[in-house]
């Protein structure tokens, strides 16, 4: 049961790849909307392997590649794989939000966490005269020199 139900998440998000992948794709119809029958371009990787064979891989995709003697058969073998893999299959827009990356202030928890504290004001006066005393022997200092 577990595996099945594994075997069935692993094609549902295969076919969400698929359709995030195709979606980047042009489309050749210049319909507005999808027709069953329209076509779109789908981004392939061809390369020689060390034997002299083609191998010819769906961007984004590994599953869907193919190893043949030329680039001509590889892509044809490459396309009826991809007929396949699709038969039966509806490609749909599946809007996702992505998380924000933005970094979040850590001051931000803090402001307001004295607004309530009597002693608040006290602190703010403390502050300000060890400032003063500061600047003064600054000064002092600056002047004996």
């Amino acid at each position: 049961m577990l595996s099945q139900n594994f075997v069935q998440l692993h094609l549902q998000l295969n076919k969400i790849c698929l359709k995030i992948f195709m979606n980047s794709f042009s489309e050749v119809t210049s319909q507005p909307k999808r027709s069953v029958n329209s076509e779109i371009f789908v981004n392939v990787i061809v390369k020689q392997d060390q034997n002299g064979k083609t191998i010819a891989t769906v961007l984004g995709l590994p599953e869907l590649q193919v190893e043949a003697s030329d680039k001509v058969t590889a892509l044809a073998q490459l396309k009826q794989q991809i007929d396949t893999h699709l038969a039966g299959a509806e490609i749909i827009s599946l809007p996702i939000k992505l998380p924000s990356h933005e970094q979040k202030n850590p001051w931000i928890e803090m402001a307001g966490v004295f607004k309530d504290d009597s002693q608040f004001e006290q602190m703010l006066e403390a502050i300000e005269n060890y400032r003063h005393e500061l600047d003064k022997t600054i000064e002092e200092d600056s002047s004996q020199e």
